[in-house]
């Protein structure tokens, strides 16, 4: 697979309740949404995958496994709420045929 740098711009940010899962243990977040900002034209269509290189502290969460672009947009999952508009630098390849299928 072929890896290219790029940036995504984050477009929406969706927060979750904090629910407390034992006395004194609460979890909470948010789902990011990010579309592909530079290079754009080039990933709008299609499938790939994405590893998130900067904030560096969203790196972490993805625990070995490339977050799943298509057509431009990918979401995750964080801890670290960021702002719509935030600039992520990411890592971008394109997917084998064989792992499109396999994803869905």
């Amino acid at each position: 697979m072929k890896e290219c740098a790029g940036i995504a711009e984050v477009i929406r940010v969706m927060k979750h309740p904090v629910v407390e899962i034992a006395e004194g243990v609460e979890v909470g977040g948010c789902t990011i949404h990010a579309r592909m900002y530079a290079p754009a034209n080039q990933y709008s269509h299609g499938f790939f995958l994405v590893k998130i290189s900067k904030p560096s502290a969203l790196a972490p969460l993805q625990r070995e496994r490339n977050l799943r672009m298509e057509n431009g947009e990918f979401s995750f999952d964080s801890g670290e709420e960021l702002k719509v508009g935030e600039k992520l630098e990411i890592f971008v390849l394109l997917a084998a045929p064989e792992n499109r299928e396999a994803e869905r």
